[in-house]
């Protein structure tokens, strides 16, 4: 008989389970086995010793045990590491993708918002929640809607010369998906999400620090999950991804649904008034508007509307009746773009959420001019320091 004969019924005659108990024991006995041998056959070749160790049926066993563990690690490392380099180039190269961000409330009890998201390239975007509001923006002629199905009321806004700017932040969380390198750092132990077996990747950059979960069985990207060490507010776990998905234009219709209230507003951007004091300007109306005196849950993204909304019916505003049509809208639009039109490498953090306005020495925001050796931090009182980066908040 050939020796792959052997080999392969050794390994069909045996019995093998690859639970943590079991491999401690082949491993335990494989061990005993080999103690056993040395004792006996003091001074024995290498290759006398693999013969006596074959002799015995608990080491043909173990033997075939270490076989056939030692082929599953190999395999699953190996689909494993290119598992997660395929998903990374998945999301680099996708046109359209949905997925959906889980972040936290800015009330600290634990309680999550979940935002379900759409994009289809060259810069269709369609936001939506569980209690139906919905933002949908077309960023090729600078146009969007906002429904609120509670109030059944839309607002059409007409944004002039925003072209394809004030994207980033909208699509931070997957913009830091897409800057993935192909190699993770490490991995780390599987775990069930939603009764999915994953295997885990770990990368960290900078103070973000990535975990990638990926179905062990069919290699599909399940969840990813950001957490900054910095600014924990912008913390987000992403699931239910999909890439490159079939996504009617329907989608992302801009016509107001039947028997809706509609208001509009127009909107310029000329790239000079979204500036770090406009940004100051809105963070402090803010906060001398809620009930607490705290800064927003966050700082970009279409999903300030809908949070505008949520907390003027809970009546955390100081004016019970305080509309959007109260503010200076052009000034809101201008500092809200003040975030989103950061170049990619300002690295900005916010760490506002749930901030009181002049708690002392409590940075809320910083980034990197362009250019800048150096960040720009704002806190709490609404002053600004320069630093570098070894000195920014830990």
């Amino acid at each position: 008989m050939r020796p792959t004969d052997k080999t392969e019924t050794l390994i069909k005659n045996a019995s093998i389970s690859t639970d943590t108990q079991s491999d401690r024991k082949v491993l335990n006995e494989v061990l005993d086995a080999f103690k056993e041998i040395k004792q006996k056959q003091t001074g024995a070749s290498h290759a006398n010793i693999w013969r006596i160790i074959m002799k015995s049926r608990i080491t043909k066993l173990a033997a075939a045990a270490v076989i056939v563990i030692a082929g599953l690690v190999c395999v699953q490392f190996l689909t494993g590491t290119n598992a997660y380099a395929q998903i990374v180039q998945e999301i680099k190269n996708a046109r359209t993708v949905v997925y959906t961000v889980i972040t936290q409330t800015n009330e600290g009890n634990g309680e999550t918002v979940k935002t379900d998201i759409a994009y289809k390239e060259p810069g269709h975007l369609r936001t939506s929640t569980v209690d139906g509001y919905i933002c949908i923006l077309d960023f090729t002629n600078g146009k969007m809607i906002s429904i609120v199905p509670g109030l059944r009321v839309c607002t059409f806004g007409e944004m002039k010369d925003l072209g394809k700017t004030g994207t980033q932040g909208v699509f931070a969380s997957f913009e830091a998906m897409k800057n993935l390198p192909t190699k993770a750092d490490e991995t780390i132990d599987p775990k069930e999400i939603d009764g999915i077996v994953c295997r885990g990747y770990r990368v960290k950059q900078g103070d973000l620090t990535t975990t990638v979960w990926i179905d062990a069985k069919t290699s599909d990207l399940v969840q990813v999950e950001q957490k900054y060490a910095s600014a924990p507010g912008m913390n987000k776990i992403i699931k239910n991804i999909k890439f490159d998905e079939v996504l009617d234009d329907s989608l992302f219709s801009l016509t107001p649904p039947a028997g809706y209230k509609m208001s509009s507003l127009e909107l310029t951007s000329d790239g000079t008034a979204e500036t770090e004091e406009t940004f100051i300007a809105w963070l402090r109306w803010w906060s001398n508007m809620t009930v607490d005196g705290t800064f927003p849950p966050i700082v970009v993204g279409p999903q300030i509307a809908k949070i505008f909304v949520d907390m003027a019916r809970e009546g955390k505003f100081k004016d019970k009746d305080f509309k959007w049509s109260n503010a200076d809208t052009q000034q809101m639009f201008h500092a809200l773009l003040f975030v989103p039109k950061l170049p990619k490498e300002s690295n900005w953090r916010y760490a506002g959420n749930g901030v009181k306005i002049n708690t002392t020495d409590t940075p809320i925001f910083w980034y990197r001019p362009q250019g800048s050796e150096k960040y720009r931090v704002i806190y709490a009182d609404l002053t600004v320091r320069e630093m570098t980066e070894d000195q920014l908040p830990k």
